[in-house]
């Protein structure tokens, strides 16, 4: 018995192991060594009981005979698994027995796989695995070695969802649209947010402007809310993000909404610009409440979920490098007239004497030298002003009636609409590594873009991010990963809009005849006295007085408006799967942020005369976790179930601190707040924090393979909701989905190879405000009246504070919007054809507005749950791929969406202001039975006799309505994309349409630039007859004929005819003369006329993108090269636009990211591009 030990309970001690030595064969020889062992191990104790030996010899011998027969019925099954592409291993692949799907196994690092216990009678397995199609092999004797191919079709059926889990697109109940990340890159827009523009139905895209990096603005599925923030939810691999555009009036509007007025200064960054598009893998727009639904209060206007790029386990080391390099082009102005310079009356003004362009006719003038006024004895000689290149300017003698031209003979024009743009560009550089071992996957990026604006000077955005990620499997049942991405982003913003210093404001406003290019100078005045550094400009040709508007080559040189953003957004991960059915995800992520902000209005500019600087600080952070616990479980092949229980924490923080001063000392000083008197500086600050805490839940049933039933519930508490309400408010969501092509009738259907019914039902809302449930305090200022005593100016006792006149509201809750949804999605031919149809119909009730409150209150007014607003419409969306072979391909995707929104109530208020001007000019507002952002604004007065005809003044001219009104609508009736590719072997050819049909916007640049004498049209020259000339009523009084003689612009030629500035109309009551008096003092000037006719019906249709591209790829390519690809692209960008619109761009939006729309007021301009792309893959 030495070296033996016995065997007590379940463990062996000591000894020869009864377990089969590595490398025998299963079945027969582990049998053999345990009977060996048995019988060795029962002779040693039993050697004189023979007849036991034979019991027990007999015994082991049946028993070997039922285990080898047991074991015959069970094999192993082993091979590897390779990409059909490159011959490479696929590690992570699914492997089942088929028709058993509890029998499998994964592949290892290199693509091998054992699968153990694979019962006799299995004929084949089953390979599954992202990105490549399925495939079935028989089982055979020796190994079974398969080669994967990809499939485009199956990446495009995995999607994400609103948690950042993946799901089957098949099974869902919801429209989902997904844009690639390679889409983004191509499309040649660095900025994520307009990359999409014109590739999905249902959203709609509105750039600020065409400045490097501007915002934009997101709308899906129409309006959602009245006063709230109207722009999507950002989720980044699981992770809310923020997506603000704060902008530069020193109030921190990070959640957007009503209150987010601007309309001048500069045009900010959202903050979705800091992603690098080529770290995007993909992007789902999920449009639909029921889709939104675990967001709860934040999801009211869309989810956006992306998806960032990660390595691949087992994969060895990918190295991408990419450039690319743009040269961007003015793309359209408002059209100038050049025939007119500057004056009044058709008589050339000088300087001061005149801001306007309703001058001599330049064609009439000699085209000599101008006759300046050298002689400091004439009672006209003003001094001159000298510039830096040596040159002089004197004054000029105005026209007079005998000479129109006065002392102007110069021919010479200048197009202003284009003097201080030329070629911008940018330039892209990025790379990336990524891989992965058995455990582990890892990607890295760096990137750098660089944007140098079309306007020559202080206009350029520069961004460099870095990113990575990393996951690791800590064991079977521990997973982990990290992401973090670092940004940083420098800018120089130009100043645009309703705005003294804005180039366009500026700029388009000069008269024809005026060269802007000399812009600063040093005025020495008729005494000879020298004043320096003296802005030279239309209005103040000499320097010697105020400039009024900013010479545009002075704003873009002297005046600076920067930003500096730091960014890191971080995120951990840690999975624990127990079990195959059950498992917890915690996830944590922090996105932070710092803006440093200044802005510089030096001495001589026209709205700080003596000097201005702001220097502000902007901070936001959120932090946000997620603890979900999954599970699921087939019951059978014809029933699963799957459910999600999770808490989400979420923090935000926003903080805005600065100060301005005013009064420059020290000229030649940097920009620093203490160059400036002590009581010119005002400071301040805001700060606001916003917690949510929410439990949230989601079921998922499978029927028969093709019934699917889903169902979710968020219960969420917030700190911006009222004290005095319930704690808790629940946003539920159920969707089903029916994949009808799988009943028998359809089994054997050539043509229809997918059909899907589907319905969703989902609640979302709307947080209140910040303070809105609270009355609050603010600083005091100016003089405090009672009636019964003196003044109190707060100023004078060391400042205070009052109580605000709105009355905070402890009962407030969130804003509540329902959705119902319904959907088709078919596929035909094999999947080469695919189409989508969805109609929803969403309402928000409760939702928050500010309500006149009785003076007797002591407010003015209370936040309410008031308002009510709907959205209705479709979405189509139609792909194919109509030739499809190995080397030839011509596919085509085309969308449609038409959505109706509507202010169902208001409560009785008349209507709330969103955006724009007040007063007597246009804004966008909310009014009641009308769509969101609706115009409203001056009009023409109507008849009451029921023809609603323009009402008339004695000589026939339309007169200006006593109240205002509606205007016009910036909502389109319905938007369309059309994309096609036609591809040969490695050649690719991309474009992309965009048209937006039937919308408004208020033209208000033209309205100014007719008022001031620059527009195209006020440049036309109209002849008329005689008899046409006394019967044609000029405003304020008399005719076309009986003006000659009484303004210079009017003619009378030989023939009897008159010829004169102007053109001829006719509003119902005969024919008028629409000439400076028109324009000047009448209702059609832009300065207290009606606005109505200068809100214009738009349709535009643009080619947005034409990308030519070719890919070195070939397996030759690739043993020659080791490099996998190389990929060259050509791409044009808003190549051509086709529109009746005759501003810059209808794509613009004078108050940016707000929830006023359709506003044009001197907008800087867009752009065109043309850009080389190569990339580089290993």
């Amino acid at each position: 018995m030495a070296g033996h030990k016995t065997f007590i309970g379940q463990q062996w001690a000591p000894g020869p192991r009864p377990f089969p030595a590595k490398g025998l064969e299963p079945g027969i020889d582990f049998l053999a060594i345990n009977a060996s062992h048995f019988l060795h191990y029962s002779h040693s104790i039993h050697q004189t009981n023979q007849k036991m030996k034979q019991t027990l010899l007999l015994f082991v011998l049946l028993l070997g005979g039922l285990l080898q027969q047991a074991q015959a019925q069970n094999r192993t099954v082993s091979g590897k698994i390779t990409d059909r592409a490159t011959g490479q291993g696929l590690p992570g692949v699914t492997v089942i027995v088929k028709g058993r799907p509890t029998v499998g196994t994964t592949s290892n690092s290199e693509g091998a796989f054992v699968l153990n216990d694979v019962p006799a009678d299995a004929s084949a397995l089953v390979f599954s695995f992202v990105g490549f199609a399925t495939q079935e092999q028989p089982i055979t004797g020796g190994a079974l070695n398969v080669a994967l191919a990809t499939d485009a079709k199956q990446l495009s059926e995995v999607v994400v969802t609103a948690l950042g889990l993946q799901a089957n697109r098949d099974q869902l109940g919801t429209a989902q649209a997904t844009v690639q990340g390679a889409a983004l890159v191509s499309s040649g827009e660095t900025s994520v947010v307009t990359g999409i523009s014109g590739k999905t139905p249902g959203v709609l895209i509105t750039r600020s402007s065409g400045d490097p990096g501007a915002s934009a603005n997101i709308q899906i599925r129409g309006a959602a809310t009245i006063t709230g923030n109207l722009q999507p939810l950002i989720v980044v691999d699981g992770i809310p993000i923020s997506n603000s555009s704060i902008g530069n009036d020193g109030i921190l509007t990070s959640n957007g909404g009503a209150g987010s007025n601007q309309t001048n200064g500069v045009v900010q960054a959202s903050r979705l610009n800091d992603i690098n598009p080529d770290d995007i893998a993909s992007m789902e727009v999920l449009k639909g409440a029921a889709a939104a639904a675990l967001w709860g209060t934040r999801a009211a206007n869309g989810v956006i979920v992306i998806t960032t790029k990660k390595g691949k386990l087992g994969d060895r080391m990918h190295i991408a490098v990419r450039s690319t390099f743009s040269f961007d082009r003015i793309n359209k102005t408002p059209a100038l007239q050049l025939n007119y310079g500057q004056g009044a009356g058709g008589l050339y003004k000088f300087g001061s004497s005149s801001s306007r362009s309703w001058g001599d006719y330049i064609g009439d003038r000699t085209g000599a030298a101008d006759a300046q006024i050298t002689d400091p004895t004439n009672p006209a000689y003003k001094g001159f002003v000298t510039f830096p290149d040596g040159s002089t300017q004197y004054a000029i003698a105005n026209g007079t009636a005998a000479n129109p031209h006065g002392g102007k003979n110069s021919q010479q024009t200048y197009d202003h609409g284009r003097d201080v743009f030329g070629t911008g560009y940018y330039r892209d550089n990025s790379i990336e590594f990524s891989g992965g071992d058995e455990k582990s996957t890892y990607f890295l990026s760096g990137s750098n873009t660089y944007t140098k604006g079309i306007v020559y000077n202080n206009s350029d955005n520069n961004r460099t991010t870095i990113r990575a990620n990393v996951t690791r499997n800590l064991s079977d049942k521990f997973s982990s990963a990290v992401n973090v991405t670092y940004a940083r982003t420098f800018s120089n913003r130009v100043q645009q809009g309703s705005n003294v210093s804005g180039i366009f404001l500026g700029g388009l406003r000069s008269p024809a005849d005026y060269n802007n290019s000399q812009y600063i100078g040093d005025y020495t005045d008729k005494t000879g006295a020298l004043i320096a550094n003296r802005q030279v400009t239309y209005r103040n040709p000499l320097g010697a007085g105020n400039p009024g508007y900013d010479n545009p080559n002075f704003t873009i040189n002297r005046i600076t408006n920067t930003s500096l953003v730091n960014r890191l957004v971080g995120s951990t991960e840690l999975n624990y799967h127990p079990t195959d059915w059950l498992s917890f995800l915690n996830r944590t992520g922090v996105d932070t942020y710092t803006d440093r902000r200044e802005a510089f209005f030096p001495r001589q500019s026209a709205a700080n005369l003596s000097g201005a600087l702001t220097e502000e600080y902007i901070t936001e952070t959120q932090v946000n976790n997620d603890f979900i616990v999954r599970a699921n479980h087939s019951f059978s092949e014809n029933f699963s179930i799957s459910a999600i229980v999770g808490n989400n924490l979420n923090e935000r923080r926003a903080d805005q601190v600065g100060a301005s001063a005013t009064n420059i000392v020290n000229v030649l000083s940097p920009p620093q707040l203490d160059n400036s008197p002590a009581n010119t500086r005002v400071p301040y600050n805001i700060k606001s924090v916003i917690r949510t805490a929410a439990v949230y839940g989601e079921v998922d049933v499978s029927l028969l393979d093709q019934f699917y039933l889903t169902g979710t519930l968020r219960g969420e508490s917030a700190s911006t909701f009222g004290p005095s309400t319930k704690s808790t408010f629940y946003f539920p969501s159920g969707t089903f989905a029916w994949q009808f092509t799988k009943i028998p009738a359809f089994a054997n259907n050539a043509a229809l190879s997918f059909g899907k019914l589907r319905v969703a039902y989902g609640q979302v809302g709307v947080q209140p405000g910040i303070y809105q449930t609270q009355t609050y305090y603010v600083p005091g200022s100016g003089n405090f009246v009672d009636g019964f005593g003196p003044a109190l100016d707060v100023a004078n006792y060391g400042g205070g504070y009052i109580r605000s006149t709105v009355q905070g509201n402890p009962f407030l809750k969130p804003e509540r919007k329902s959705e119902v949804e319904t959907g088709l999605d078919l596929r035909f031919l094999k999947d080469r054809i695919s189409f989508s149809a969805t109609y929803y119909n969403n309402k928000t009730t409760a939702a928050i507005l500010q309500v006149s409150t009785p003076y007797t209150t002591g407010y003015s007014s209370q936040w309410q749950n008031a308002a009510t607003i709907t959205n209705k419409g479709i979405e189509l969306q139609l792909d194919g791929a109509i030739i499809k072979t190995a080397d030839f391909g011509f596919n085509l995707a085309a969308n449609f969406s038409q959505n109706k929104n509507n202010v169902a109530d208001l409560a009785g208020v008349q209507s709330v202001f969103l955006n724009g001007f007040s007063g007597n000019s246009i804004n966008s507002v909310a009014i009641k039975d009308h769509q969101l952002g609706t115009l409203y604004g001056s009009r023409f007065a109507r008849t009451t006799d029921g023809t609603n005809a323009l009402a008339l003044d004695p000589q026939g001219f339309a007169v200006l309505a006593a109240t205002n009104g509606v205007v016009g609508d910036p909502n389109p009736q319905w938007r369309g994309g059309l994309g096609a590719t036609l591809r040969y072997k490695g050649l690719s050819l991309y474009a992309l349409l965009d048209h937006v049909h039937s919308f408004d916007v208020w033209n208000g640049t033209r309205s100014i630039l007719n008022t001031f004498g620059t527009s195209a049209i006020t440049g036309t020259r109209t002849t008329l007859s005689a008899a046409d000339a006394a019967a044609t009523k000029t405003f304020g009084g008399g005719t076309v004929a009986s003006k000659v003689g009484q303004n210079a612009a009017y003619v009378l030629n030989a023939d009897g005819s008159v010829t004169f500035r102007g053109t001829v109309n006719n509003f119902g009551g005969g024919p008028v003369a629409l000439d400076e008096d028109w324009y000047s003092n009448g209702a059609g000037s832009g300065f207290g006329g009606a606005g109505e006719q200068y809100v214009e019906h738009v349709n535009t249709t643009r080619l947005r993108e034409v990308t030519l591209s070719y890919s070195l790829n070939s397996a030759a390519f690739r043993d020659a090269t080791k490099l996998q690809s190389i990929d060259f692209s050509l791409t044009g960008r808003n190549i051509y636009l086709w529109t009746n619109y005759s501003g810059v761009d209808p794509e613009t939006n004078l108050t940016g990211v707000s929830n006023g729309r359709g506003l044009d007021y001197f907008n800087n301009p867009s752009t065109r591009s043309v850009l080389f792309s190569v990339r580089l893959t290993y």
